[in-house]
């Protein structure tokens, strides 16, 4: 299974619930902020007799006797997919005729057009058989209808189902995003950034350092809000945070430290889950975080662990049942983090390798954070999008 978290593959349960138009209105999006290429994949069963596609003169057969045939489409008629996703803003689109006993040789071929960190936008139920997208959606009509084999075979896959009622989507397509080199689909969570420690070993607000021209916060909650129906900072100090036009939640009882701030911000998030980072953490890594997020059925909090055994209290997932917990263990004048994992029902996971999770604890840790990476090999793909 070959692993594109740069492609978003758009796929559906039967024909004329707004595919393509879904599919455009995400490339018109992304077109906006840079370049984005576009695919569409059309399988062909192998019959005996008939039209190997179901139909008559689709013209989906004409000129294809290999086992796939990829064009890179440059118009045709208005009405057509790919001329409607050119339309849209895609700087390329390609289309991929292929018979389903080669779909993983025609997606190798497809791909070696593809660079990868460009956002692809692929329509298409098969090609989930070979390859893993960033985000896989599946667009089903009214309930009850019936669901195209090729769909029905990947649809537990989805991550999201999303019903067309004859005139929209229950799903929108700004729901969906390209950021960090991955696509991502905003959660129906809340993503909560403490903001209320007193900083001692920093002598200042870590908060508010400068980071890439805004306030360190400022930076986190950019990284945060596409993924992530709503953002809360915990602090107690709200016309601090008034420039980030963010719902701010004090502490129920200050200089209590992070577990107040949790159940503070648990109890007043809207969502059942809720992803709770520091604000001293520069760098986030999209896919663990929804990693994290999809680890949470049955359980009351998933937390990292690194690989020395050290947990991530602040880079965890909490669910709104630890609320009771957390007010019981202060109510009896704990304050320890570790008190609430002994009393609800923890996943731990292993945190990822690759170094981009670090904590500016010291005005060390933010100069060395500051200090430019070592040279690299220039890797841009050209020519592709």
């Amino acid at each position: 299974m070959r692993l594109r978290p740069d492609m978003l593959v758009i796929g559906a349960g039967a024909r004329h619930v707004g595919k393509t138009e879904f599919a455009s209105a995400v490339v018109r999006r992304q077109a906006a902020r840079g370049a984005v290429c576009a695919v569409k994949i059309t399988t062909v069963q192998d019959q005996a007799t008939g039209c190997p596609h179901g139909g008559s003169g689709c013209g989906v057969c004409a000129g294809f006797a290999g086992p796939y045939c990829i064009t890179e489409e440059t118009g045709g008629p208005p009405g057509k997919d790919t001329a409607r996703l050119l339309a849209a803003g895609a700087a390329r689109v390609f289309w991929m005729r292929v018979r389903q006993a080669h779909l993983a040789d025609g997606v190798t071929a497809l791909l070696r057009l593809l660079p990868a960190g460009v956002p692809i936008v692929c329509e298409s139920n098969s090609v989930r058989q070979v390859l893993e997208p960033g985000v896989f959606l599946v667009i089903s009509a009214a309930p009850g209808a019936t669901v195209k084999p090729s769909c029905a075979a990947v649809m537990p896959q989805a991550d999201r189902l999303i019903h067309y009622d004859g005139s929209g989507w229950d799903v929108l397509p700004e729901a969906v995003t390209f950021t960090a080199g991955r696509w991502v689909l905003r959660q129906s969570a809340t993503a909560v950034v403490l903001a209320g420690g007193q900083s001692r070993r920093m002598g200042t607000d870590k908060s508010l350092l400068p980071w890439a021209g805004e306030p360190l916060v400022q930076h986190i909650v950019r990284q945060l809000q596409p993924l992530f129906d709503h953002v809360l900072i915990g602090a107690n100090s709200p016309e601090k945070y008034a420039f980030l036009g963010l719902p701010v939640v004090p502490d129920r009882e200050p200089g209590q430290g992070p577990l107040m701030g949790i159940l503070s911000c648990v109890s007043a998030s809207v969502h059942e889950l809720n992803f709770v980072t520091a604000c001293d953490v520069p760098h986030l890594d999209p896919g663990f975080i929804l990693d994290l997020l999809r680890a949470a059925e049955g359980h009351d909090v998933v937390m990292p662990v690194n690989a020395a055994g050290r947990h991530e209290p602040l880079l965890a997932v909490y669910r709104r049942s630890v609320a009771p917990l957390a007010r019981r263990i202060l109510q009896q004048g704990g304050r320890r983090i570790a008190d609430l994992l002994a009393l609800a029902k923890v996943r731990f996971v292993e945190m990822p390798e690759g170094g981009w999770y670090r904590n500016l604890n010291t005005p060390e840790d933010y100069q060395r954070a500051l200090e430019p990476p070592g040279p690299v090999a220039a890797l841009a793909s050209r020519g592709a999008c």
